[in-house]
C-alpha cells in the first residue's frame, strides 16, 4: 500500500481524520488503525494512539489482562501458605449492605485501607461473627482493593496455616514462612480459632508474628467466630493460669491494632 492509499485511510477514521501527520509517522497510524478494526491484542494488551505531544503507540491491558494481572499479585505468596482456594473474587463496592452492622463493617473496611493508601498509619480489623455472615468475602475484598493499588497482600487460612507451619518443621522452613508474615504489607488471616491452637503455635508463631506488625505498624486484618474474649479460651490450650495469661496476653495486642467488627 502506497503513503497517499495509508493517508486516505487515516483521514476516514474518526479518531485519526484530523491528525496532522509527518510522513514517517502514517506506517504507525495505519498499523493500529488496523489493529484496532481487527481487534487485535498481544498477550492481553491493545495499541492505544497517544496523539501529544507526539504521535505514540502505547499499549495497555484489557480488562480481562488487569484482572489476571491483579490475581497474579494477590495470590504471589498464597501458595506457600497453601490458602489460593479460600479468596473469593469479591469487591469492596459487592458487599451487601443489608443492616447497619454491615453498613458500620464496610466503612470501617474503606476507612482503614484508604487511610493506609494515604501513607498513614491504620489499625486493621477483628472481623467476628457466625459462619455465613460475609467475613471472609469482605477479608477477600480488602485484599483485592489492596492488590489493585500493587500493596502487597498475604491471605492465609489460619487451619491450614497452622498444618503449613507443621510441614515447615520437618522441610527447614519454618524461619522463612514466618519471616514473609511478618514483612508482608498487609496479613490477613482468616478463620482464626478455627481448629486447635497449640502453645507452640500461639508462642512461637502467633505472638512474634503480632507483636512484630505491631511494633512496625504494619495492618493486620482477621476473621473468627470468636469475639476477643472467647478467643482468651480458644487461645488459652490447657486453660491453666499461665496458658491464660499467655493467651491474654496475645489478644490485648490483636486489640491495639485493629478496629473490632461485629457481623451477623
Amino acid at each position: 500500500m502506497t503513503l497517499l492509499e495509508m493517508r486516505e485511510v487515516i483521514s476516514k477514521d474518526e479518531e485519526t481524520k484530523d491528525l496532522i501527520i509527518d510522513d514517517m509517522d502514517v506506517l504507525k497510524v495505519y498499523q493500529y488503525l488496523i489493529d484496532k478494526y481487527e481487534q487485535k491484542s498481544y498477550d492481553g494488551y491493545i495499541p492505544v494512539l497517544i496523539k501529544e505531544p507526539y504521535i505514540e503507540i502505547v499499549y495497555r491491558p484489557t480488562k480481562e489482562k488487569t484482572y489476571e494481572v491483579k490475581q497474579q499479585k494477590l495470590r504471589q505468596y498464597l501458595s506457600l501458605f497453601d490458602s489460593d482456594i479460600y479468596i473469593q473474587d469479591a469487591t469492596l463496592n459487592d458487599f451487601y449492605q443489608t443492616s447497619d452492622t454491615r453498613k458500620k463493617a464496610l466503612e470501617i473496611a474503606k476507612t482503614s485501607v484508604e487511610t493506609y493508601l494515604d501513607k498513614k498509619a491504620t489499625k486493621g480489623m477483628y472481623i467476628h461473627g457466625p459462619y455465613g455472615s460475609g467475613k471472609s468475602y469482605l477479608l477477600s475484598a480488602i485484599a483485592a482493593h489492596y492488590a489493585d493499588h500493587d500493596i502487597d497482600v498475604i491471605f492465609t487460612y489460619v487451619p491450614d496455616l497452622i498444618r503449613g507451619f507443621k510441614q515447615g518443621i520437618d522441610e527447614g522452613t519454618i524461619e522463612k514462612r514466618i519471616n514473609i508474615l511478618k514483612q508482608t504489607s498487609i496479613l490477613i488471616l482468616d478463620d482464626l480459632g478455627g481448629e486447635y491452637h497449640s502453645p507452640w503455635f500461639r508462642d512461637e508463631i502467633l505472638m512474634p508474628l503480632i507483636q512484630y506488625r505491631l511494633s512496625a505498624s504494619l495492618p493486620i486484618y482477621v476473621s473468627s467466630n470468636y469475639t476477643l474474649t472467647q478467643l482468651v479460651d480458644a487461645l488459652a490450650s490447657g486453660h491453666d493460669e499461665i496458658n491464660r495469661v499467655k493467651a491474654t496476653r496475645l489478644i490485648r495486642r490483636l486489640r491495639d491494632m485493629t478496629e473490632l467488627v461485629k457481623l451477623s
